[in-house]
């Protein structure tokens, strides 16, 4: 099986906000929460991690302004999500196949 990727750079799309988000969630939802997420159209990226998060979830918005409207409707409308760190995604220094 062959699998393609692409690398685009976000700002040509309008996006100009990425965070990594560290979700935990309780053992009997984390698999429920992460297929939810992994199926919006703002997440590049959803992992099953382990240590105090259970979750890790790169999302990518507009601005912050659409940043803090994810976090509050669409994670705080999660069942069981426990506890939720968020690391803004300041600058890129070397992404796959990206070159300007």
């Amino acid at each position: 099986m062959v699998r393609l990727a692409c690398e685009v750079d976000l700002v040509l799309l309008g996006i100009i906000s990425e965070a990594l988000l560290w979700i935990t969630t309780g053992p009997g939802r984390m698999e429920a929460t992460g297929i939810v997420l992994s199926r919006h159209p703002q997440v590049r990226f959803t992992a099953a991690t382990t240590g105090s998060a259970n979750l890790l979830v790169a999302v990518a918005a507009g601005d912050l302004g659409g940043l803090y409207t994810f976090l509050t409707t669409v994670i705080g409308s999660l069942d069981d999500v426990r506890g939720l760190e968020v690391t803004p995604i300041l600058s890129s220094v070397k992404r796959t196949g990206l070159v300007r």
